[in-house]
């Protein structure tokens, strides 16, 4: 499956190649389409499984909206997961249990500070609809760099032998 994924991928690579390194390429492409994914998943859950304002889980009562960020979040947190740990950091010896505590913690920092970022910029930029809605994107290019920082230098670590990091080839 990896193989498939990483074709579909490197095909789209080549008019990019002066930009941006294979890698980082097939980082943004997974993570776009898990993006895309999310959404996707935010937008049936929306429309076409929760009918009602509010939807009663029989512990708890949310809006429609927070339940369906809640499947967006089930479908896309662990299809990243899947995707980084088998197709884009594949060179990291750390035990799987161990990377997914790790990308959980980053998923809890991505969701608190999108939210703390968000409602600053929002509040900040009121004024100026067309600057509050690109404060959106603002926010989603910072996490996504944040995020790769995180995933590649923690998360997905490579173990450090004799003070150089090993490398394995992809």
């Amino acid at each position: 499956m990896r193989t498939v994924i990483l074709a579909v991928i490197d095909f789209f690579y080549p008019p990019f190649k002066k930009f941006i390194s294979l890698h980082n390429f097939r980082y943004l492409a997974t993570g776009g389409g898990t993006l895309l994914l999310g959404i996707l998943s935010y937008y049936f859950a929306y429309f076409f499984i929760f009918k009602t304002e509010e939807v009663d889980f029989g512990v708890i009562v949310l809006q429609r909206e927070t339940a369906s960020l809640l499947v967006d979040y089930a479908v896309a947190i662990p299809t990243s997961f899947l995707l980084n740990k088998y197709v884009i950091f594949t060179h990291s010896e750390l035990k799987g249990r161990v990377q997914l505590f790790r990308f959980l913690n980053l998923q809890f920092i991505n969701i608190l500070a999108n939210y703390v970022l968000l409602k600053f910029l929002l509040e900040l930029l009121r004024d100026y609809p067309t600057l509050a809605m690109l404060s959106r994107i603002l926010v989603s290019v910072l996490m996504a760099l944040f995020s790769y920082l995180y995933q590649h230098y923690f998360t997905f670590s490579v173990k450090k032998i004799g003070g150089k990091k090993e490398e394995k080839k992809h």
